[in-house]
């Protein structure tokens, strides 16, 4: 056994010496345990030292503050953005200057129609009357009066003062109803004619001014034969009447004049009438005289949508929807056939001429405005309404 030990040179040891050493070796050195800890701490230190040396040379304060602390991240504060206030909406006076007296018009819905003016100081029209159910709506030739016909009681006209007064009612059967182009006094409608067994129609003619009582009494009936005609121009000339797609013309005593196949546009206050013959689809616009004789407008004949005529009997006005959706206005002389082309940007009907001609009035079937355009010039001035555009005056 001990040969072997002696050939490993393997010295075994007491347990008493594993655990706590003997007496002879507890003078020995103890050993350097620590050393390697600090061999690892120093090349640790070095290798930083190089590595630094190495790389971008930073700022002296950064690089004492990075061995130092931590940077300290700050988060921003949500910024919260004001949006300003919207501007406030444009006076009458700045959407459409030439209204320097204000604006008459009457709005309508299926189930009312609002009566009102704006001052051209507000930004906005002041109704002062509602009637229900309305058809159709018209002011007097001063605009000081307008008649709305409405539906209630099987057919019926509203007269009211334009600034609200006391309103005079027409019942019975009403089909229609005008006011004359130039007495603004005077104001006629057509019903069914009771007072005999023919087929018959009776057009009745009043006097408004100084009314006060309820119901409108006219002045004088003129009984023309045949139902279901409908005013729709009349004068110190006669009266103009629609029937089953034929316009009649009929002189102050009810005798008829003439009668033409067509559809009715516009007249004149002296009796010209602007009428238009469909062939293939598109209207043929001509105009019938008070002596019965046709003038045919040649280069109107464009599809047009909608034909008005101006008061002074010089000037059609036909609209033409293209394709790109906006709306071409053509003005053509009723005798030169000198024309004029202007549009707007978008789909609109014909409301009116206004402003002794000046202004041709359309609604646009988007946005509902009004728009005003100077068929002369081009200007357009836009109004916007936030219903459909019955009647306008100024």
């Amino acid at each position: 056994m001990e040969a072997r030990d002696r050939e490993s040179k393997i010295r075994p040891l007491p347990i008493d010496d594993i655990d706590r050493g003997t007496p002879q070796d507890r003078h020995v050195e103890p050993k350097r345990r620590w050393l390697p800890l600090l061999v690892i701490v120093m090349g640790a230190i070095a290798f930083s030292v190089i590595a630094r040396g190495l790389g971008p040379t930073q700022n002296s304060e950064v690089a004492a503050a990075s061995t130092t602390a931590a940077p300290i991240v700050e988060t921003a504060a949500p910024t919260t953005t004001t949006e300003p206030p919207p501007p406030p909406p444009q006076l009458l006076r700045q959407l459409l200057p030439a209204a320097e007296d204000g604006l008459q018009l009457i709005t309508m819905t299926n189930t009312s129609a609002m009566v009102g003016e704006w001052s051209p100081a507000s930004a906005a029209p002041g109704f002062n009357a509602r009637i229900s159910q309305p058809r159709s709506a018209s002011y007097s030739a001063d605009g000081a009066r307008v008649a709305v016909h409405s539906w209630v009681g099987e057919g019926s006209i509203v007269v009211d003062s334009a600034d609200g007064g006391s309103p005079i009612y027409i019942q019975g059967d009403v089909s229609s109803g005008a006011w004359h182009p130039t007495n603004p006094d005077l104001f006629a409608w057509t019903r069914p004619d009771t007072s005999n067994a023919t087929d018959s129609t009776l057009i009745s003619v009043a006097d408004v001014s100084g009314y006060t009582i309820a119901v409108l009494e006219p002045l004088i009936d003129i009984s023309i034969s045949r139902s279901n005609h409908e005013l729709r121009a009349w004068g110190d000339w006669g009266f103009a009447t629609t029937s089953t797609n034929t316009v009649f013309v009929f002189d102050a005593d009810g005798e008829m004049l003439w009668r033409s196949d067509g559809e009715f546009y516009d007249a004149t206050p002296d009796g010209v009438l602007l009428l238009a013959r469909f062939e293939g689809g598109a209207a043929m616009p001509y105009l019938l005289n008070l002596d019965g004789t046709e003038t045919e407008l040649i280069g109107l004949d464009i599809g047009a949508a909608d034909l008005r005529i101006t008061d002074d009997g010089e000037w059609v006005l036909a609209t033409t929807y293209q394709a790109d959706g906006h709306t071409s206005i053509l003005a053509r002389t009723v005798h030169t056939r000198s024309t004029r082309l202007t549009s707007i940007d978008e789909t609109a009907r014909i409301v009116d001429i206004v402003s002794d001609d000046r202004y041709l009035v359309l609604q646009e079937a988007h946005s509902n405005d009004l728009v005003f355009k100077d068929w002369n010039t081009g200007a357009e001035f836009r109004v916007p309404v936030d219903d459909q555009v019955a009647a306008v005056n100024f």
